[in-house]
């Protein structure tokens, strides 16, 4: 079915009618998802439901092809090859797979370089990985300063192993250059492994892992408009026989006998077990209609937003705006003298749906110097008056709007 975008695109969102009044700016938590996805969702059940693994009929074998096709749609968004591309639940179990995975080749008194703005599922895998290999976990950047590349590059010595970064961070919404860490990274030390956590880059701009040159990159498919439940792993092809699943079972061995077991080949090697396909489905679904609205056109809207939310950010007294320089339209403030967690409820009460604390960065602190803040982050259909919205409540708060709706 052709994609079709409506002029007025919060038409194509029914969560906007199903919820009048409301303001959404919670994307970089989760996005909200159009009809057109949710259709193909409601579709697949409707019409297929069955197991891929199930191969004996051409209806079931259909389902196959559906996963393929949407594992395709995914490769070429990224410019990978399709057994590259391995689905998971998430960006949180897919930065797991690949710390498991790695596990063998690390070493005690290797060193694995991460940022204070990365998001735990960044983190604690790695903090797991130094623990039962004896290596060390190195997290770089200033007190008051965003990491950049040069924080990075700077770090990297002969016992780097592995460098895992956040392209785009889900808090701060800085962004780093992957192909110039990865190009520094391997004429410094060519044994390093190089992650890549994109979820919160994938939404809102293409990557292509060839030019880039990581060896992993993650995402997930709930934050850009497809279903929840599903993720990605892309796996550079020479690592594909060398890295080990997590999940065991059905789908991801070839031969078995009392003793032993041979594994398939990616990627099913690492799909063990019945896949979340309607999930699968409507991550093909959603990467046809971000095609179909245009990815330039996504960047000069949010670039647009984000404009226009510092103009206006810089009217309103006594707010501390963390985060002006960013590019994309991911913001975190705070009102001076107001908790970050009073200030979303007041928000939330005045049907502003944002995000109070840090987000699970939980080594932000060091950047921002703040315990927490209020994160506003936008998408393709939020617009200039959704920022009125948010602008009009922030500057007619008052210290006692904190107790509304407690007492």
């Amino acid at each position: 079915m052709k994609v079709s975008i409506a002029k007025n695109i919060k038409s194509d969102f029914p969560w906007f009618k199903h919820n009048p009044g409301w303001t959404y700016l919670d994307n970089s938590a989760t996005s909200l998802k159009p009809q057109y996805v949710i259709n193909s969702i409601v579709n697949f059940y409707e019409k297929w439901s069955s197991n891929p693994h199930n191969s004996d009929s051409s209806l079931t074998y259909h389902v196959l092809e559906m996963i393929d096709e949407s594992r395709g749609k995914l490769a070429k968004l990224i410019n990978a090859n399709k057994q590259e591309v391995i689905f998971t639940s998430g960006a949180t179990e897919s930065l797991s797979l690949i710390a498991n995975g790695l596990s063998p080749f690390i070493n005690k008194g290797d060193e694995i370089i991460v940022t204070y703005g990365e998001h735990t599922s960044n983190l604690l895998p790695w903090m797991e990985l130094t623990k039962s290999k004896g290596c060390k976990l190195v997290v770089v950047g200033k007190d008051n300063e965003v990491p950049t590349e040069q924080t990075i590059i700077k770090a990297i010595n002969k016992k780097t192993k592995v460098i895992a970064f956040a392209n785009i961070t889900n808090l701060i919404g800085y962004e780093l250059d992957a192909a110039k860490i990865t190009k520094a990274a391997r004429n410094l030390n060519k044994g390093i492994y190089i992650i890549c956590d994109a979820t919160q880059a994938i939404p809102h701009k293409r990557i292509d892992v060839k030019k880039t040159d990581l060896d992993f990159l993650v995402c997930s498919a709930h934050k850009m408009c497809a279903g929840t439940g599903i993720g990605m792993v892309y796996m550079k092809d020479k690592y594909l026989s060398k890295i080990k699943p997590i999940r065991f079972g059905g789908g991801m061995n070839n031969n078995v006998s009392c003793q032993d077991y041979t594994f398939a080949s990616s990627p099913d090697k690492f799909e063990g077990g019945s896949p979340h396909s309607a999930g699968i489905v409507s991550w093909g679904a959603a990467i046809d209609y971000l095609n179909a609205y245009g990815w330039d056109k996504l960047a000069n809207h949010e670039a647009m937003l984000k404009d226009y939310i510092n103009k206006e950010f810089a009217k309103i007294p006594n707010l501390d705006y963390i985060n002006p320089q960013g590019k994309y339209p991911i913001v975190a403030f705070n009102i001076k003298g107001i908790h970050s967690q009073d200030l979303a409820n007041y928000l939330g009460n005045k049907k502003i749906i944002v995000r109070g604390g840090l987000s699970c960065a939980k080594l932000a602190h060091h950047i921002i110097k703040e315990p927490a803040v209020v994160r506003a982050s936008f998408y393709l259909y939020n617009d200039k008056h959704d920022v009125d919205v948010l602008v009009k409540a922030l500057k007619s708060f008052k210290k006692g709007d904190i107790v509304n709706h407690v007492i």
